[in-house]
């Protein structure tokens, strides 16, 4: 443990304004990390090398060899001297002052340790868990261990779970806080990972019914959380452009249209390339996705699109116009599905 320079300056400023006495402060070599005096700050401090030769209380009760009266007092934390306190003045009116002043340097030292220890494991945990989310290559011993320190068993299948909203309310703090395994992506974006299994319907009614989340998408159960969490980006990078309306996308109700997505695509001519042209690209492709959500039932997309059922068919015409294919046309508008999965 030892004295900073942040928290000598802090010391040295609050308590001057309650002491009527300039106050140094110095580290456990004798150099002065805070004071009243700002031109001494970075000076070997005489008393201070005293005190730290002979370990005890040196006052000075005549200015001598550069030295003002005063009281220097050692810091002990742990039976280890980390710095000395030194205020100037007459000993006899300054020497109930030190104490006082000493244990507002212990406190704020402890206190700013307890800080650094708890910065370290933060730290430590959010390194563990982003390796957890990168990591394709089996967990050995030691990563296993790291694990069961956490919380999680990393013997069991991992499941990743993939939410994205307003993450950055207190409540949904406060659950991610009783939740434990988790690692932030973005500020908006998180993944969970849960092994016991027993507890994953109860997680994900949960999240579904908290407001802040908007999109949820879920991965199955690996041996490597990584797999878990590329299923689950990949269920809503797909599910997000053929189910837009929906809050939560597994990746086995999306694994025929993933896979399709990650064919070679370099060689395969888009039919939405033609929306790009029309100007209204956004509408008529925004549609088009209603209207597969809604399997081509004219009545409900004109319904969650709270349009005219004439509007939409004309939208429609227009998409037909402009890439070639009718979406009343089944197998025309399953190519459009398989255009909608490429499009970028």
């Amino acid at each position: 443990m030892k004295l900073s320079k942040q928290i000598a300056e802090k010391v040295a400023k609050e308590m001057m304004n309650i002491i009527p006495y300039n106050i140094n402060l110095m580290n456990e070599k004798g150099i002065i990390f805070g004071s009243g005096d700002k031109k001494r700050i970075g000076t070997l401090h005489k008393g201070a090398s005293k005190v730290l030769v002979t370990q005890k209380i040196y006052e000075v009760y005549m200015e001598e060899e550069s030295m003002k009266p005063g009281v220097n007092e050692p810091i002990v934390i742990n039976d280890e001297i980390i710095g000395v306190i030194g205020i100037t003045g007459h000993p006899d009116e300054v020497r109930p002052f030190s104490k006082l002043v000493g244990a507002t340097a212990k406190l704020l030292i402890e206190q700013e340790s307890v800080n650094k220890k708890m910065q370290n494991d933060r730290m430590r945990r959010e390194k563990f868990y982003n390796e957890l989310l990168l990591r394709k290559t089996c967990y050995d011993d030691e990563f296993l261990q790291q694990g069961k320190f956490y919380g999680i068993d990393l013997t069991q299948k991992c499941q990743a779970i993939v939410i994205k909203g307003n993450l950055n309310t207190k409540a949904f703090k406060t659950f991610l806080e009783d939740f434990r395994h988790y690692s932030s992506i973005n500020p908006n974006k998180i993944v969970l990972f849960i092994t016991e299994q027993t507890k994953v319907m109860e997680v994900i009614k949960g999240l579904i019914e908290r407001i802040e989340i908007e999109k949820i998408a879920i991965g199955n159960k690996e041996e490597l959380a990584a797999v878990s969490l590329e299923q689950a980006d990949s269920a809503w990078e797909v599910g997000n452009k053929i189910k837009p309306s929906e809050k939560v996308y597994y990746y086995d109700d999306f694994k025929l249209f993933i896979h399709l997505a990650s064919c070679e695509r370099n060689n395969i001519d888009s039919s939405l390339a033609g929306l790009d042209k029309s100007g209204n690209n956004k509408e008529l492709f925004h549609t088009l996705q209603i209207f597969i959500e809604e399997n081509g039932d004219i009545h409900n997309t004109t319904k969650k699109l709270n349009i005219h059922r004439n509007t939409l068919n004309y939208r429609l015409e227009k998409i037909k116009d402009l890439t070639g294919k009718n979406p009343k046309v089944f197998l025309e508008l399953f190519e459009l599905l398989c255009s909608m999965i490429w499009y970028k």
